[in-house]
Protein backbone atom coordinates (compact mmCIF):
# COMPACT_ATOMS: atom_id res chain seq x y z
CA UNK A 1 0.00 0.00 0.00
CA UNK A 2 2.62 2.42 0.77
CA UNK A 3 3.93 1.82 -2.56
CA UNK A 4 1.41 3.10 -4.63
CA UNK A 5 0.85 5.97 -2.12
CA UNK A 6 4.89 6.80 -2.48
CA UNK A 7 4.85 6.99 -6.11
CA UNK A 8 1.73 8.82 -6.76
CA UNK A 9 3.31 11.54 -3.99
CA UNK A 10 6.74 11.62 -6.15
CA UNK A 11 4.43 11.60 -9.31
CA UNK A 12 3.07 14.93 -8.08
CA UNK A 13 6.70 16.74 -7.33
CA UNK A 14 7.59 18.04 -11.09
CA UNK A 15 4.13 20.27 -10.96
CA UNK A 16 4.15 21.77 -7.44
CA UNK A 17 7.94 22.55 -7.55
CA UNK A 18 7.54 23.80 -10.72
CA UNK A 19 4.24 25.66 -9.01
CA UNK A 20 6.27 26.29 -6.09
CA UNK A 21 8.91 28.39 -8.42
CA UNK A 22 6.10 30.36 -10.34
CA UNK A 23 3.78 31.36 -7.46
CA UNK A 24 6.87 32.84 -5.40
CA UNK A 25 8.12 34.93 -9.22
CA UNK A 26 4.22 36.05 -8.95
CA UNK A 27 4.02 37.04 -4.82
CA UNK A 28 7.84 38.93 -5.73
CA UNK A 29 5.66 41.05 -8.77
CA UNK A 30 2.73 41.80 -6.27
CA UNK A 31 0.15 39.74 -8.87
CA UNK A 32 -3.39 39.47 -7.58
CA UNK A 33 -3.80 35.36 -6.31
CA UNK A 34 -0.36 35.12 -6.72
CA UNK A 35 0.24 31.93 -5.63
CA UNK A 36 -2.17 30.05 -7.66
CA UNK A 37 -2.17 32.17 -10.98
CA UNK A 38 1.71 31.96 -10.73
CA UNK A 39 1.47 27.93 -10.63
CA UNK A 40 -0.97 27.95 -13.40
CA UNK A 41 1.06 29.63 -15.82
CA UNK A 42 4.43 27.93 -14.51
CA UNK A 43 2.58 24.74 -14.52
CA UNK A 44 0.49 25.14 -18.11
CA UNK A 45 4.27 25.53 -19.38
CA UNK A 46 5.56 22.70 -17.88
CA UNK A 47 2.77 20.94 -19.58
CA UNK A 48 2.40 22.34 -23.16
CA UNK A 49 6.56 21.81 -22.87
CA UNK A 50 5.89 18.11 -21.92
CA UNK A 51 3.72 18.03 -25.05
CA UNK A 52 5.99 19.57 -27.05
CA UNK A 53 8.65 16.80 -26.50
CA UNK A 54 6.34 13.92 -26.83
CA UNK A 55 5.51 15.52 -30.63
CA UNK A 56 9.51 15.24 -31.42
CA UNK A 57 9.41 12.02 -30.07
CA UNK A 58 6.63 11.64 -32.78
CA UNK A 59 3.76 9.78 -30.42
CA UNK A 60 6.28 7.31 -29.60
CA UNK A 61 7.40 6.61 -26.44
CA UNK A 62 4.65 8.61 -23.70
CA UNK A 63 7.48 7.95 -21.09
CA UNK A 64 9.57 10.05 -22.08
CA UNK A 65 7.63 12.91 -21.92
CA UNK A 66 7.51 15.14 -18.47
CA UNK A 67 5.24 13.82 -16.11
CA UNK A 68 2.73 16.55 -15.22
CA UNK A 69 -0.06 16.01 -12.83
CA UNK A 70 -1.48 16.49 -9.55
CA UNK A 71 -3.75 13.67 -7.60
CA UNK A 72 -7.31 14.80 -7.60
CA UNK A 73 -7.68 13.86 -3.63
CA UNK A 74 -5.06 16.21 -3.01
CA UNK A 75 -6.88 19.41 -5.04
CA UNK A 76 -10.30 18.42 -3.07
CA UNK A 77 -8.26 18.23 0.20
CA UNK A 78 -6.80 21.84 -1.06
CA UNK A 79 -10.63 22.95 -2.24
CA UNK A 80 -12.10 21.83 1.36
CA UNK A 81 -9.37 24.79 2.40
CA UNK A 82 -10.54 27.49 0.12
CA UNK A 83 -14.28 26.94 1.44
CA UNK A 84 -13.21 27.43 4.89
CA UNK A 85 -11.59 30.56 4.21
CA UNK A 86 -14.48 31.83 2.49
CA UNK A 87 -16.60 31.02 5.16
CA UNK A 88 -13.88 32.87 7.19
CA UNK A 89 -14.61 35.92 6.12
CA UNK A 90 -17.82 36.70 7.08
CA UNK A 91 -18.42 38.59 10.87
CA UNK A 92 -21.27 39.09 12.94
CA UNK A 93 -21.26 42.86 11.81
CA UNK A 94 -22.33 41.98 8.65
CA UNK A 95 -25.89 41.58 10.31
CA UNK A 96 -25.68 44.66 12.05
CA UNK A 97 -25.72 46.77 9.01
CA UNK A 98 -27.98 44.67 6.43
CA UNK A 99 -30.63 47.33 6.49
CA UNK A 100 -28.17 50.22 5.95
CA UNK A 101 -26.63 48.38 2.76
CA UNK A 102 -29.87 47.46 1.32
CA UNK A 103 -29.58 49.42 -1.36
CA UNK A 104 -25.84 48.72 -2.18
CA UNK A 105 -27.21 44.95 -1.86
CA UNK A 106 -29.68 45.26 -4.30
CA UNK A 107 -27.74 47.56 -6.76
CA UNK A 108 -25.12 44.33 -6.74
CA UNK A 109 -27.58 41.94 -6.67
CA UNK A 110 -28.91 43.70 -10.11
CA UNK A 111 -25.29 43.86 -11.24
CA UNK A 112 -24.52 40.10 -10.69
CA UNK A 113 -27.30 38.58 -13.76
CA UNK A 114 -26.61 41.62 -15.78
CA UNK A 115 -23.29 41.13 -16.68
CA UNK A 116 -23.15 37.44 -16.30
CA UNK A 117 -26.03 37.56 -19.14
CA UNK A 118 -23.56 39.92 -21.49
CA UNK A 119 -20.58 37.78 -20.68
CA UNK A 120 -22.41 34.80 -21.73
CA UNK A 121 -23.30 36.15 -24.75
CA UNK A 122 -19.75 36.81 -25.55
CA UNK A 123 -18.41 33.50 -24.74
CA UNK A 124 -21.21 31.99 -26.19
CA UNK A 125 -21.79 33.86 -29.31
CA UNK A 126 -18.57 35.35 -30.18
CA UNK A 127 -15.79 32.49 -28.59
CA UNK A 128 -18.28 29.53 -29.87
CA UNK A 129 -17.83 27.87 -26.59
CA UNK A 130 -20.34 25.46 -24.74
CA UNK A 131 -23.26 26.67 -23.28
CA UNK A 132 -21.70 25.40 -19.80
CA UNK A 133 -18.47 26.45 -20.07
CA UNK A 134 -19.60 30.23 -21.13
CA UNK A 135 -22.07 30.36 -18.13
CA UNK A 136 -19.45 29.74 -15.70
CA UNK A 137 -16.30 31.81 -17.33
CA UNK A 138 -19.10 34.57 -16.98
CA UNK A 139 -20.59 34.71 -13.76
CA UNK A 140 -18.48 37.09 -11.93
CA UNK A 141 -17.79 34.60 -9.04
CA UNK A 142 -13.91 33.59 -7.36
CA UNK A 143 -11.77 32.11 -9.95
CA UNK A 144 -11.27 28.95 -7.85
CA UNK A 145 -14.75 28.77 -6.67
CA UNK A 146 -16.32 29.24 -10.39
CA UNK A 147 -14.01 26.94 -12.00
CA UNK A 148 -14.91 24.27 -9.19
CA UNK A 149 -18.45 24.37 -10.13
CA UNK A 150 -18.53 24.54 -14.02
CA UNK A 151 -16.39 21.63 -13.91
CA UNK A 152 -18.73 19.68 -11.72
CA UNK A 153 -21.13 20.85 -14.24
CA UNK A 154 -19.20 19.17 -17.40
CA UNK A 155 -17.58 22.77 -18.45
CA UNK A 156 -13.94 23.33 -19.63
CA UNK A 157 -12.04 23.76 -16.59
CA UNK A 158 -8.68 25.41 -18.87
CA UNK A 159 -11.41 27.55 -20.61
CA UNK A 160 -13.16 29.30 -17.42
CA UNK A 161 -9.87 29.41 -15.43
CA UNK A 162 -8.09 31.47 -18.34
CA UNK A 163 -11.52 33.59 -18.80
CA UNK A 164 -11.49 34.48 -15.10
CA UNK A 165 -7.89 35.08 -14.64
CA UNK A 166 -7.64 37.40 -17.38
CA UNK A 167 -11.14 39.36 -15.53
CA UNK A 168 -9.13 39.10 -12.57
CA UNK A 169 -5.78 41.05 -13.81
CA UNK A 170 -7.63 43.23 -16.09
CA UNK A 171 -9.94 44.55 -13.38
CA UNK A 172 -7.72 44.30 -10.03
CA UNK A 173 -4.93 45.89 -11.65
CA UNK A 174 -6.33 48.55 -13.36
CA UNK A 175 -8.29 49.76 -9.83
CA UNK A 176 -4.58 50.21 -8.52
CA UNK A 177 -2.89 51.30 -10.97
CA UNK A 178 -5.45 54.23 -11.05
CA UNK A 179 -5.46 54.64 -7.50
CA UNK A 180 -1.31 54.23 -7.73
CA UNK A 181 -0.08 56.33 -10.35
CA UNK A 182 -3.29 58.72 -10.60
CA UNK A 183 -4.80 59.22 -7.52
CA UNK A 184 -1.35 58.75 -5.83
CA UNK A 185 -2.23 56.11 -3.32
CA UNK A 186 -0.12 53.10 -1.94
CA UNK A 187 -1.38 50.26 -2.45
CA UNK A 188 0.16 47.46 -0.29
CA UNK A 189 0.29 43.30 -0.79
CA UNK A 190 -2.03 41.23 0.49
CA UNK A 191 -1.91 41.28 4.46
CA UNK A 192 -1.11 38.38 6.34
CA UNK A 193 -3.06 36.49 8.68
CA UNK A 194 -1.66 34.63 11.72
CA UNK A 195 0.63 32.25 11.06
CA UNK A 196 0.29 28.60 11.97
CA UNK A 197 2.81 28.88 14.97
CA UNK A 198 0.79 31.85 16.40
CA UNK A 199 -2.59 30.59 16.06
CA UNK A 200 -4.60 28.95 19.30
CA UNK A 201 -4.76 24.76 19.02
CA UNK A 202 -8.49 25.54 19.30
CA UNK A 203 -8.84 27.65 16.74
CA UNK A 204 -7.20 25.50 13.94
CA UNK A 205 -9.31 22.92 15.21
CA UNK A 206 -12.33 24.81 14.88
CA UNK A 207 -11.43 25.00 11.22
CA UNK A 208 -10.58 21.99 10.43
CA UNK A 209 -13.90 20.64 11.91
CA UNK A 210 -15.91 23.24 9.55
CA UNK A 211 -13.94 21.69 6.81
CA UNK A 212 -14.82 18.12 7.73
CA UNK A 213 -18.12 18.87 8.52
CA UNK A 214 -19.07 20.75 5.74
CA UNK A 215 -17.33 18.31 3.63
CA UNK A 216 -19.67 15.32 4.58
CA UNK A 217 -23.31 17.38 5.57
CA UNK A 218 -22.99 18.72 1.95
CA UNK A 219 -21.88 15.44 0.59
CA UNK A 220 -24.78 13.70 2.42
CA UNK A 221 -27.35 16.31 1.12
CA UNK A 222 -25.64 16.22 -2.36
CA UNK A 223 -25.03 19.64 -2.85
CA UNK A 224 -23.23 20.78 -5.61
CA UNK A 225 -20.12 21.04 -5.48
CA UNK A 226 -20.48 19.92 -1.86
CA UNK A 227 -15.96 20.31 -1.15
CA UNK A 228 -16.48 23.82 -1.37
CA UNK A 229 -19.69 25.14 -0.81
CA UNK A 230 -20.08 22.79 2.79
CA UNK A 231 -17.51 24.42 4.18
CA UNK A 232 -17.86 27.14 3.49
CA UNK A 233 -21.46 27.17 4.46
CA UNK A 234 -20.71 25.60 7.60
CA UNK A 235 -17.60 28.40 8.35
CA UNK A 236 -19.87 31.23 7.63
CA UNK A 237 -22.23 30.14 10.16
CA UNK A 238 -19.53 30.16 12.83
CA UNK A 239 -17.95 33.24 11.64
CA UNK A 240 -21.71 34.69 11.78
CA UNK A 241 -22.01 33.44 15.18
CA UNK A 242 -19.34 34.74 16.67
CA UNK A 243 -17.73 31.72 17.96
CA UNK A 244 -14.65 32.43 16.29
CA UNK A 245 -13.03 34.90 13.52
CA UNK A 246 -10.06 33.32 12.31
CA UNK A 247 -9.19 32.67 8.95
CA UNK A 248 -6.82 30.04 8.13
CA UNK A 249 -2.92 30.65 7.74
CA UNK A 250 -1.71 32.40 5.13
CA UNK A 251 0.61 29.22 4.74
CA UNK A 252 -1.94 27.29 4.51
CA UNK A 253 -3.95 29.16 2.05
CA UNK A 254 -0.75 29.97 0.03
CA UNK A 255 -0.25 25.55 0.02
CA UNK A 256 -4.01 25.68 -1.50
CA UNK A 257 -3.63 28.04 -3.62
CA UNK A 258 -0.79 26.36 -5.08
CA UNK A 259 -1.62 22.66 -5.35
CA UNK A 260 -5.26 24.26 -7.58
CA UNK A 261 -2.68 26.23 -9.71
CA UNK A 262 -0.98 23.60 -10.32
CA UNK A 263 -4.01 20.86 -11.47
CA UNK A 264 -5.52 23.25 -13.09
CA UNK A 265 -1.92 24.23 -14.96
CA UNK A 266 -2.04 20.45 -15.71
CA UNK A 267 -5.32 20.56 -17.99
CA UNK A 268 -3.51 23.05 -20.44
CA UNK A 269 -1.95 19.91 -21.87
CA UNK A 270 -2.82 19.56 -25.39
CA UNK A 271 -4.07 22.59 -25.65
CA UNK A 272 -3.21 25.09 -29.08
CA UNK A 273 -1.68 27.91 -28.31
CA UNK A 274 -4.10 29.67 -30.59
CA UNK A 275 -7.00 28.78 -28.31
CA UNK A 276 -5.21 30.13 -25.17
CA UNK A 277 -4.79 33.30 -27.18
CA UNK A 278 -8.72 33.34 -28.23
CA UNK A 279 -9.87 32.43 -25.06
CA UNK A 280 -7.96 35.57 -23.40
CA UNK A 281 -8.82 37.41 -26.06
CA UNK A 282 -12.80 36.85 -24.87
CA UNK A 283 -11.88 37.07 -21.35
CA UNK A 284 -10.23 40.27 -21.96
CA UNK A 285 -13.35 41.79 -23.60
CA UNK A 286 -15.54 40.37 -20.58
CA UNK A 287 -13.61 41.73 -18.39
CA UNK A 288 -13.77 45.41 -19.97
CA UNK A 289 -17.55 44.75 -20.08
CA UNK A 290 -17.93 44.33 -16.29
CA UNK A 291 -15.47 47.76 -15.40
CA UNK A 292 -18.03 49.45 -18.06
CA UNK A 293 -21.22 48.63 -16.21
CA UNK A 294 -19.44 49.23 -12.98
CA UNK A 295 -18.44 52.40 -13.97
CA UNK A 296 -21.98 53.33 -15.36
CA UNK A 297 -23.55 52.39 -12.35
CA UNK A 298 -21.34 53.88 -10.24
CA UNK A 299 -22.06 57.56 -11.50
CA UNK A 300 -25.24 56.83 -11.87
CA UNK A 301 -26.24 55.39 -8.54
CA UNK A 302 -23.70 57.21 -6.32
CA UNK A 303 -25.17 59.98 -5.43
CA UNK A 304 -28.90 58.63 -5.32
CA UNK A 305 -28.32 56.13 -2.77
CA UNK A 306 -25.77 58.55 -0.59
CA UNK A 307 -22.42 56.70 -1.14
CA UNK A 308 -19.04 57.86 -2.44
CA UNK A 309 -18.49 57.36 -5.90
CA UNK A 310 -15.29 55.14 -4.33
CA UNK A 311 -17.04 53.21 -2.25
CA UNK A 312 -19.38 52.31 -4.94
CA UNK A 313 -17.01 51.44 -7.68
CA UNK A 314 -14.65 48.90 -5.62
CA UNK A 315 -18.21 47.71 -4.42
CA UNK A 316 -18.94 46.87 -7.96
CA UNK A 317 -15.83 45.99 -9.34
CA UNK A 318 -15.40 42.47 -9.47
CA UNK A 319 -12.07 41.60 -8.96
CA UNK A 320 -10.70 39.81 -5.60
CA UNK A 321 -11.83 39.80 -2.29
CA UNK A 322 -8.67 40.44 -1.02
CA UNK A 323 -7.07 42.85 -3.41
CA UNK A 324 -10.16 45.01 -3.08
CA UNK A 325 -10.25 45.26 0.44
CA UNK A 326 -6.41 46.41 0.52
CA UNK A 327 -7.51 49.21 -1.98
CA UNK A 328 -10.15 50.15 0.21
CA UNK A 329 -8.10 50.07 3.70
CA UNK A 330 -5.23 52.77 1.71
CA UNK A 331 -7.54 55.44 0.36
CA UNK A 332 -9.65 55.62 3.09
CA UNK A 333 -12.82 53.72 2.24
CA UNK A 334 -15.12 51.62 4.63
CA UNK A 335 -13.12 48.23 4.32
CA UNK A 336 -16.26 47.13 5.90
CA UNK A 337 -18.81 47.91 3.71
CA UNK A 338 -16.34 46.83 0.51
CA UNK A 339 -15.08 43.86 1.35
CA UNK A 340 -19.02 42.85 2.66
CA UNK A 341 -20.39 43.35 -0.65
CA UNK A 342 -17.75 40.87 -2.11
CA UNK A 343 -18.29 38.04 0.29
CA UNK A 344 -21.73 38.34 -1.01
CA UNK A 345 -21.00 38.63 -4.32
CA UNK A 346 -18.99 35.46 -4.16
CA UNK A 347 -21.43 33.72 -1.62
CA UNK A 348 -24.54 34.56 -3.92
CA UNK A 349 -22.73 33.47 -6.92
CA UNK A 350 -21.69 30.13 -5.24
CA UNK A 351 -24.97 29.86 -4.31
CA UNK A 352 -27.18 30.49 -6.98
CA UNK A 353 -24.94 30.05 -10.12
CA UNK A 354 -25.53 26.20 -9.90
CA UNK A 355 -29.47 27.02 -9.16
CA UNK A 356 -29.67 29.25 -12.46
CA UNK A 357 -27.62 27.02 -14.34
CA UNK A 358 -30.28 24.41 -14.04
CA UNK A 359 -33.29 26.51 -14.29
CA UNK A 360 -31.70 27.45 -17.44
CA UNK A 361 -31.57 24.10 -18.68
CA UNK A 362 -28.12 24.21 -20.29
CA UNK A 363 -26.52 21.77 -21.37
CA UNK A 364 -22.86 20.58 -22.35
CA UNK A 365 -23.79 20.77 -26.18
CA UNK A 366 -21.80 22.59 -28.75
Amino acid sequence: MGGPILQRAIGNLPALLVGAVGGYIFLLLRMPLAWMLGSMIFVAILALASDAQGGRNGGKGRGHRLPVRVDNRLREVMVTVIGVLLGSAFRPAMLEHLIEWIWLILLLLAYIPLVTALGYIQFRRLGRLDPVTSFFAATPGGLQEMTIIGEYYGGDGRHIVLAHAIRIFVVVMTIPFYFRFIAGYHVPPMAPGLHVTEMPGLELALLAGCGIVGWIGAHYLRMPASRLVGPMLVSAAVHLSGLSDAKPPPEVVAIAQLVMGAALGTRFAGTPISEIRRIAGLGVLSALVMVAVAVAATFAFADLIGVRTETLALVLSPGGLAEVSLIALAIGVDVAIVSSMHVLRIAVVVLLAPLSFRLLGLKKTV
